[in-house]
């Protein structure tokens, strides 16, 4: 995501389109533009300078439908031009190798851009786009005799909002070299916490150093650590870093602790015999931090049988995953290393359990199911927690192999037709699922599933303004349930455009409060923590089916934003 402007005359934006900028300015269309069709053209030049930029990537995409839109690139001037619009609102990307990728009307560290609203005729002739270069983060690791290690694997993370979790997530990664340096590049701007943990050559080097003592309880090994030297993400230092800074000297030093190993067999349940190939992947339990970003080891299974080293004591999720012609099969455990190895570990890989089902359309709008996609998805497991159907153009769907779980059903569609719908219902043997989730499991329900999608949903229009009344553009528009805010399927957000305008769509029947702020963390709203101080600055609104209300909304001051670390 990306940040945002306050006012109009402030915002910075680049254009795409179907040509490309150095033709559309040295060159006449053959087919003048209809006056119902629109233009775009401006400037992209480097943050802080007048330096153009050339052959920077500008991407112009539909809100409504992220399959259409424009492409085109600067010419060496810097200058871009693109015709024969179609009105309508869309996001506006730049990218160009060495800069952070930016949207029209970004202004903040949130990561929010403002829409762009293009009608009939518009002639937009003077954008202008100051594209900032990438921050950069350098340090040295070393051992604690003072030697280099390489091979470390270091990452750049920030903190985001999940389904009403704060985590953290790399958005940089880099290994140390012969020097034991590092380089963390292309960074945006924002507040950064640095870890490092020992990367697969450091694995293997270790594997092979313990092996001839496998019968001791405990190896030799480094621990994850934050910057500046504690294995206690709470206790990392954040670093604040600016547009196109450079931060050198972040240094780590690594302190061998006792390590362990955790081994055991996989057996395929559905050949009938230990698993020939599979994938083991040792995931710490940490609430804190994506899955993806936990990963404490991976491994291939031999005959069944499987081996991590190197692990540090804690609770862990163990994943499994194989291949069965052409199927994929996946399945869990849990594993508590304690100060000990952890040597017996059993896992049953099954086929999983299939699921037929319908899906049934309401309202007077038709649905091509080809553009659909229907899904089930776990919260508590990432890596294998999700399961897609394959929906038939009669409606008929059917999820295959799904494992255990209890899972909450989730639509999608880039189909510019579906932005009205919304998930209505969801019954597994008639009985409603669609709010406590469908458990998948020994002893649970293989009925027929019936999955209601309704045309009806609610449009909410407005404009937000600020405390002088003037329109606000690029703030961001967030849509709560009230009563229901375990239901993040009924979260809607969106950015005003230039105009300080915004449109909300494929809203569910319900009662909500409606928010405005100039800059936060993305999805921060689904925070009940986050969200306590500002109830009172939320505007309630009943949504019904085929209803249009419209709403003038007060921005929530920055001053009122406390940015998290």
């Amino acid at each position: 995501m990306l940040a945002h402007l306050a006012k109009l005359c402030l915002l910075s934006l680049i254009v795409s389109g179907a040509l490309a900028g150095q033709e559309t300015q040295s060159k006449k269309p053959e087919n003048p533009p209809s006056k119902e069709n629109c233009s775009i053209a401006g400037l992209v030049v480097k943050l802080g300078s007048s330096e153009p930029l050339k052959k920077v990537e500008v991407y112009l995409q539909k809100v409504d439908d992220p399959e259409s839109g424009y492409s085109a690139h600067t010419d060496a001037t810097g200058h871009f031009a693109i015709r024969k619009i179609d009105p309508g609102r869309y996001y506006l990307r730049v990218e160009r190798s060495g800069y952070v990728s930016q949207l029209y009307g970004e202004n903040s560290s949130s990561g929010h851009g403002a829409v762009l609203a293009l009608s009939a005729g518009h002639d937009i002739q003077d954008l202008l786009f100051r594209l900032a270069p990438g921050a950069v983060i350098s340090g040295r690791i070393t051992d604690e005799d003072g030697d280099p290690i390489s091979g470390m694997q270091v990452s750049a993370m920030h903190h985001y909002f999940i389904q009403g979790k704060r985590t953290l997530e790399t958005q940089g990664a880099a290994e140390t070299n012969d020097l034991g340096e590092f380089r963390l590049f292309g960074l945006s701007k924002g507040r950064y916490i640095i870890r490092a943990q020992i990367g697969s050559r450091w694995q293997r080097f270790l594997r092979a150093t313990n092996a001839d003592d496998s019968s001791s309880p405990a190896q030799t090994g480094y621990a994850p650590i934050y910057y500046p030297g504690t294995s206690d993400q709470s206790r990392a230092a954040v670093i604040d870093v600016a547009p196109g800074q450079e931060i050198p000297a972040i240094d780590f030093t690594l302190i061998p602790v006792r390590t362990f190993r955790v081994r055991g067999l996989v057996f395929d349940a559905v050949l009938g015999q230990p698993a020939k190939n599979c994938i083991v992947m040792l995931i710490r339990h940490d609430p804190n931090v994506l899955a993806w970003s936990a990963r404490q080891g991976e491994t291939d299974c031999n005959k069944g049988s499987f081996e991590l080293s190197d692990v540090v004591p804690g609770p862990y999720n163990l994943i499994v995953m194989l291949s069965n012609s052409g199927k994929q099969h996946s399945s869990h455990a849990t594993v508590e290393v304690d100060n000990t190895n952890v040597d017996d570990v059993r896992v049953n890989v099954g086929p999983g359990i299939d699921l037929t089902g319908r899906i049934l359309v309401e309202g007077h709008k038709t649905l091509d199911f080809s553009e659909v996609q229907l899904y089930l998805h776990d919260p508590e497991q990432d890596f294998n927690g999700n399961a897609g159907a394959v929906i038939k153009p009669d409606g008929s769907l059917l999820f295959e192999g799904v494992p255990e779980g209890t899972f909450q059903m989730r639509v999608w569609s880039q189909a510019q037709d579906f932005s009205d719908f919304y998930l209505k219902a969801a019954r597994a043997n008639g009985e409603d699922i669609l709010e406590k989730g469908l458990t998948v499991g020994a002893g649970s329900a293989r009925g027929p599933l019936d999955v209601v999608l309704s045309s009806a949903g609610s449009r909410i229009e407005g404009t937000v303004t600020d405390d002088n009344d003037l329109p606000s553009a690029g703030a961001v528009v967030a849509l709560v349930p009230e009563g229901k805010r375990d239901q993040f399927r009924l979260y809607k957000d969106t950015t005003t455009d230039q105009y300080g305008q915004f449109v909300l769509r494929g809203i569910a029947p319900g009662n909500y409060k409606i928010f405005s702020w100039r800059e936060v963390e993305s999805n921060a709203w689904e925070d009940p923590d986050f969200l306590a101080p500002f109830e009172s600055k939320g505007i309630g609104i009943t949504a019904e089916e085929n209803s249009h209300p419209s709403i003038t909304l007060k921005l929530i001051p920055t001053d009122k934003f406390r940015q998290s670390p």
